[in-house]
């Protein structure tokens, strides 16, 4: 099979049958583009372990160990591809490992400056309202930023007090919210959102033309609300979810439970959040322990 059409073979497949996001898909696509180029071969059944070995010994110094660590990924799932449509007999990418990864905890923002951020906004404007709900659904739900952007009013439930969220590879969960956010819902909906809403869209989250608000126009909200609030810290829309997850857990909260809410297919992802607990434990430890306080007097 040539190297093109696997491509475009693989790219459906990636697309249709795993949901895969566009982006993850380009980079799939990009990586293996790469790879071709390099060994200027044009059927994959040519392809051999040591033409992989070649490419990456070529490439080692010019990525990080998680570019790298991708790019083994995206090999490891186009020959799972192939070998699953029988386009190849031998899996070439048996005999590699992926390199180890330094570990490296989520980053969260305080909540205390995340409330100032939503008590600095506006809720007589329309687009101060339309604010503070994305923001706080990101907060007070753990919702992606691409679920969030893509929300339409048919996955409220107002009453149950739940969303239909589709997430990661079309997979549907429920997320409860509270009655706070209840009523913040109701007021937007029956209020800012018919004013934006000059197209008919079903998108819950709107521009002041009536356009959808992409991924990119709320971080750039995102960013421009926390400095009108003065607030501390680099805001990043996946900091949110993050500091919704922490402070899930910091309430006693089940690890599965925040794996439902969250939409982690992998329980190990979100046991994750259990190390920024435990390095918050050792930071509070270190600053308050009595025999560090008295070391501390001393060394003055």
């Amino acid at each position: 099979m040539r190297c093109k059409d696997a491509l475009r073979e693989f790219e459906s497949y990636l697309m249709l049958e795993k949901g895969l996001s566009d982006n993850t898909v380009e980079s799939y696509l990009s990586d293996l583009v790469e790879l071709f180029d390099y060994l200027k071969i044009k059927k994959v059944e040519d392809i051999t372990s040591d033409d992989i070995g070649n490419y990456l010994g070529a490439v080692h110094d010019r990525y990080n160990a998680t570019s790298l660590a991708r790019k083994m990924t995206t090999f490891r799932q186009f020959y799972k591809f192939l070998l699953k449509g029988h386009y190849v007999k031998v899996n070439v990418m048996d005999g590699f490992d992926l390199p180890k990864l330094p570990h490296k905890l989520p980053e969260i923002v305080s909540l205390e400056q995340a409330i100032k951020v939503l008590d600095h906004l506006d809720l007589n404007d329309d687009l101060g309202m339309r604010d503070y709900c994305m923001i706080s659904l990101l907060l007070n739900c753990g919702l992606r930023v691409s679920e969030m952007v893509n929300l339409t009013t048919n996955q409220l439930n107002l009453r149950e007090r739940t969303i239909d969220v589709v997430g990661k590879g079309n997979k549907e969960r429920i997320v409860p919210f509270d009655y706070e956010t209840q009523d913040m819902l109701k007021d937007y909906l029956t209020g800012a959102r018919i004013n934006l809403n000059v197209e008919g869209s079903l998108l819950v989250f709107l521009t002041k033309k009536g356009r959808p608000v992409s991924r990119e126009n709320f971080y750039r909200i995102l960013k421009k609300r926390a400095k009108e609030a003065a607030a501390k810290g680099h805001f990043t829309p996946h900091k949110l979810r993050h500091t919704f997850a922490t402070t899930m857990l910091d309430q006693n909260a089940d690890l599965r439970s925040i794996q439902e809410l969250l939409g982690h297919s992998d329980l190990s992802t979100t046991t994750i959040y259990t190390h920024v607990n435990n390095a918050k434990i050792k930071k509070d430890y270190e600053k308050f322990h009595p025999g560090n306080r008295k070391r501390e007097d001393h060394e003055k």
